[in-house]
């Protein structure tokens, strides 16, 4: 029976795959209906601490780019690349993993993408190398973001099942930062093999003698350094690292949260009101405006 009731769980998951979107979730919401009501399944308590988190640092990011924050951040990274282009396939997965990091979620690499692969392109290195090993890293990035939903409900998690232990978020952030930061490394260096060379791959080659394939690969450059930002994207972007700082400081430092009942103010809450806090400061100063918030491509992916 469990048997059973997993390949339904995985169905469900396939079919709203592959529909996409919205239709991943109420898809589901049929599996979901058919273990309670056919199997007898108890339904577990919805995770709404994380949903909260999510929600909280969507807004934050959102109004970040609305304000050219995260071009802001971008550019940095792209300026970064272009200057080492031969170290590609190396500084690629360190950007996307910086980005998530700092942002709490992978979604930052759909704008480097493209760039990476315009910068190995025009070096001559085969652009999977770099794309391959910089989509891993920016997921892998998620568990070493201290406002990341993956982290908080694991220490979370672990602090009500396990008391004693104690766990903090800077805790987990010592053992999860290296170890990804190895893992990056050890599989950039595996992706600098990857496939042949572009001078030696006979496809690649057949695809340059193409006149309109040639100027399709070479005509353009994928940037964002020709887009304008205003003056306030800077300041966005300081104001939203400080409430990363903030937050870390005060998981590491408990002594300095609010305490009821002899218990601190628990941290999924600490995130959401710093979060929260930032945005709304982000819109008094920076000129963020509300509804390029709600419409901003970086909302739109992460929902």
């Amino acid at each position: 029976m469990i048997i059973v009731q997993l390949l339904i769980v995985l169905l469900a998951l396939y079919v709203g795959s592959r529909y996409g979107s919205i239709a991943l979730g109420v898809i589901s919401g049929i599996g979901l209906a058919i273990l309670v009501f056919a199997f007898g399944l108890k339904p577990g308590t919805p995770p709404t601490d994380v949903i909260y988190i999510i929600i909280a640092a969507v807004t934050c990011a959102g109004v970040l780019q609305a304000s050219g924050g995260m071009d802001f951040m971008i550019q940095i990274a792209e300026k970064f690349l272009r200057a080492h282009p031969e170290r590609i396939t190396f500084y690629a997965p360190l950007c996307t993993f910086g980005l998530t990091v700092l942002v709490g979620t992978g979604h930052v690499v759909y704008t480097l993408m493209p760039i990476i692969a315009d910068i190995s392109l025009k070096k001559g290195i085969r652009p999977e190398r770099p794309c391959a090993v910089a989509s891993v890293a920016s997921q892998v990035g998620i568990t070493c973001s201290p406002i990341a939903a993956a982290v908080v409900s694991f220490v979370t998690i672990s602090n009500t099942k396990m008391p004693e232990l104690g766990l903090t978020i800077p805790q987990v952030l010592m053992i999860t930062i290296p170890a990804c930061l190895c893992g990056i490394m050890a599989a950039a260096i595996f992706s600098s093999k990857r496939g042949l060379d572009l001078d030696k791959d006979p496809k690649y080659q057949a695809r340059l003698a193409d006149p309109e394939l040639k100027e399709y690969m070479f005509g353009s450059t994928a940037t964002t350094l020709d887009k304008k930002l205003p003056v306030t994207a800077k300041a966005s972007v300081f104001m939203f690292l400080a409430a990363l700082a903030i937050i870390v400081i005060l998981a590491t430092f408990p002594v300095l949260l609010p305490h009821y009942d002899g218990k601190p103010l628990k941290m999924n809450l600490v995130i959401q009101i710093v979060m929260l806090t930032v945005a709304g400061l982000m819109v008094l100063t920076c000129k963020a405006e509300p509804k390029k918030v709600v419409s901003a491509q970086y909302g739109r992916q992460e929902w």
